[in-house]
């Protein structure tokens, strides 16, 4: 069923962002393939540094931006507030990624990190005020403090990476640099990422499997898991200088992870189409793939300061190329195939086409198979340091993010033949 006219954001505010995201994410898994040893040494170094942030600012926040665009108004039953500040985030973003991961892959901290940084900064602070704006007289609910709340952990992520991008070269912050480092990524994760991901999950996995009856409370506790934990994480970081409470918070945030995933099952059960697709198979798997993360991180804090560097770096890998990577390979071909038809089908006619018609079943099953077992290999070869499992991994996995790319131009060229 295709939502009011007036509720659809206009094509430059949604699509560049897809296209641009499918791009980065072979430029990234390119050169995890060609410069995989670098995964066995520390996580602090330049290319490292460059890879990661060219996954989580080019790959994943940058369709993330574009989705929220089309599914925020959805959602919230109102009209994006402007296209046009859409279309200025985007025309920020790219540069400032460009920026940014030269300077990091140089390692050459000069004034085109900073205007890097600074545009960055400047396009989460214009997104968030997009949506805030755009949900504000919408009625209040779970999902919609998910996704608010998440951009304004998303700009602290911001903040924080512009303050440690200064002190690299003029330090002034009181602890070293990699204690906040530390609070810069967690903050990312789990505020910016993890809870955005619930929140759209949320509205998305009922909507797809046509449950009935989900019980939002459960989704409640979760909230107030995640970000109760998320302050006193920052408190402690930034005023106690403390680390007695981590393994506490970590137990909170599974028990918000426990409470989220009651409200999946629930789902589930009471979905009226149990057969899913392989976009959903695809969701599920991200979900099951989040325990690998969640074992790491449960590993290291047992082990403690002691902790072999390699469970830290499989610990990152495995959140942001597995459960992160799998899940929105999953749903772009659940979001863009229907964002597509909407902008090709007249309201005022029977389409010709529907979603479905507009990509291959098939495809996306060899693609996530590529994909998937290449995370994988890559995933041993850190664990167990062994170069051949590292490059073949990022072999199959480049492979599996090229196949990507050229189906997700496949549906968006139906836009040029319409």
């Amino acid at each position: 069923m295709m939502p009011p006219e007036e509720h659809i954001p206009r094509a430059y505010a949604v699509l560049p962002y897809y296209l641009t995201a499918a791009i980065s994410f072979v430029l990234v898994v390119l050169l995890i393939c060609f410069s995989a040893e670098v995964f066995t040494g520390h996580y602090f170094q330049p290319k490292l540094l460059a890879i990661t942030h060219l996954a989580v600012l080019g790959w994943i926040t940058m369709i993330i931006f574009g989705a929220s665009n089309q599914l925020v108004p959805v959602v919230s039953e109102q009209r994006l507030f402007s296209n046009k500040i859409a279309g200025l985030v985007f025309l920020l973003k790219v540069p400032g990624i460009i920026l940014l991961v030269f300077s990091f892959w140089q390692f050459a901290l000069t004034w085109t990190a900073y205007l890097g940084g600074f545009l960055l900064l400047s396009s989460f602070l214009m997104q968030s005020y997009n949506l805030f704006q755009t949900v504000k007289t919408a009625q209040t609910n779970i999902i919609n403090d998910f996704i608010l709340t998440a951009h304004v952990w998303l700009v602290l992520t911001g903040i924080i990476g512009l303050m440690l991008l200064v002190n690299l070269r003029f330090p002034f912050l009181p602890e070293e640099h990699l204690h906040y480092l530390k609070l810069h990524a967690s903050i990312g994760m789990a505020g910016w990422f993890l809870q955005l991901v619930v929140g759209v999950s949320a509205r998305l996995i009922p909507m797809f499997l046509l449950s009935r009856g989900e019980n939002t409370r459960l989704l409640s506790v979760t909230f107030y898991c995640f970000n109760l934990t998320l302050i006193l994480f920052m408190m402690e970081s930034m005023v106690l200088k403390l680390t007695l409470g981590r393994t506490l918070y970590a137990l909170i945030v599974l028990v918000g992870l426990i409470f989220y995933l009651r409200y999946v099952i629930q789902c589930y059960k009471t979905a009226a189409r149990k057969q899913m697709d392989q976009g959903m198979k695809q969701t599920f798997l991200a979900l099951f793939v989040l325990l690998l993360p969640i074992l790491a991180l449960s590993f290291i804090l047992f082990i403690g300061a002691s902790v072999p560097v390699r469970f830290i770096v499989v610990y990152g890998f495995a959140y942001f190329f597995g459960f992160l990577s799998i899940l929105i390979m999953g749903q772009t071909f659940k979001t863009l195939p229907f964002i597509v038809w909407m902008h090709i089908t007249r309201s005022d006619q029977l389409p010709k086409l529907l979603p479905k018609d507009l990509f291959r079943e098939s495809w996306l099953r060899w693609q996530a198979l590529l994909y998937i077992s290449g995370f994988f290999l890559f995933s041993i070869g850190i664990l167990l340091q062994l170069k051949g499992a590292l490059y073949g991994g990022g072999l199959l996995m480049t492979f599996g993010a090229v196949w990507y790319c050229v189906h997700v131009c496949i549906i968006l060229l139906k836009l040029k033949s319409k």
